[in-house]
């Protein structure tokens, strides 16, 4: 779960394909818990734009997780699609997000310690008699994803894991359908003429239980936050329920957005313990338009 979802924004919701003025590339690297042994470490690309002789967007992403120091990865090779449809005589858009996905998960066994190798005296000087599972597991994986927006509000329903693919390494593991609710805003002065001071309150939703009940609190997340931006500068405050505070500074002109984000532990683990989590993303706002676009477009802070 990335801190700055709004700059992940194809990996918060494929219908976000071709919603900008500009061809959009967009690279994000996110450290979870670095005090602890073995830090959750992200990477993330996308690249989308708008093509107007087919009234769709098209996106790609690739992301890429590192777990237990390596010794298992999660890789995802996403590709979006999403129709353009006008609303209200033009004052609003629909977007619908296709997205399908392959997938590969591995495991390096040799990087794993089991409880065989261990002397109570002497510490780990045995092998093990485990017996490994496989060492990669492909599979695809369908979203489906909708936003509307208008000139200052936005907002977003996503299903993910549809299909509920079989991730399991050794026996049958489904993947649960996720659900990701979202919405946000970018709100002016009517004093600002130029729009050099934006408010942007945005809030986020995810439910992903482990038990197939979602009535259930287990795998819920609850992201409530606000972000204030003059001229280039923006400065930003989130929670994320039961997990952490979220501190986000970037600089962010028509051409770029460099963004850092702190996530300040405070429930179950401790700051202290955790090291907290740093997050990094960079997006190239490429091909940018000075005439008025065609379409109506949203552009995120």
């Amino acid at each position: 779960s990335f801190s700055q979802y709004n700059a992940a924004r194809l990996y918060l919701n494929p219908a976000f394909s071709g919603t900008d003025s500009a061809l959009l590339i967009s690279t994000g690297y996110r450290n979870q818990w670095p005090k602890m042994s073995s830090p959750y470490q992200s990477f993330y690309f996308s690249a989308d734009n708008y093509y107007h002789f087919m009234r769709a967007g098209f996106g790609f992403n690739y992301i890429q997780d590192y777990e237990m120091n390596g010794a298992f990865t999660k890789t995802r090779y996403e590709f979006n699609w999403s129709p353009h449809i006008t609303l209200f005589h033009k004052r609003a858009v629909l977007k619908l997000g296709f997205q399908a996905a392959y997938c590969e998960n591995k495991v390096d066994w040799s990087k794993l310690v089991y409880g065989d190798q261990i002397d109570p005296s002497h510490g780990f000087i045995h092998n093990t008699w485990e017996v490994p599972g496989r060492s990669k597991k492909s599979y695809a994986d369908f979203t489906q994803g909708f936003l509307i927006y208008s000139n200052h509000y936005y907002g977003g329903v996503v299903v993910s894991h549809i299909t509920e693919p079989d991730v399991g390494m050794i026996s049958t593991s489904k993947l649960p359908i996720k659900l990701t609710i979202h919405s946000g805003a970018n709100l002016f002065f009517k004093k600002d003429s130029l729009h050099r001071f934006t408010l942007s309150p945005n809030i986020l939703f995810i439910d992903q239980p482990l038990n197939g009940d979602f009535n259930s609190t287990t795998g819920m997340i609850f992201l409530p936050g606000i972000t204030a931006k003059y001229k280039w500068i923006s400065l930003g405050l989130s929670f994320r329920s039961n997990d952490a505070f979220i501190v986000t500074a970037a600089f962010q002109n028509r051409f770029l957005r460099v963004g850092y984000s702190y996530d300040y532990t405070e429930f179950g683990l401790t700051n202290k313990t955790t090291g907290g989590s740093h997050e990094v993303h960079l997006t190239w706002y490429l091909r940018y338009r000075k005439k008025i676009s065609k379409i109506k477009t949203l552009r995120l802070i």
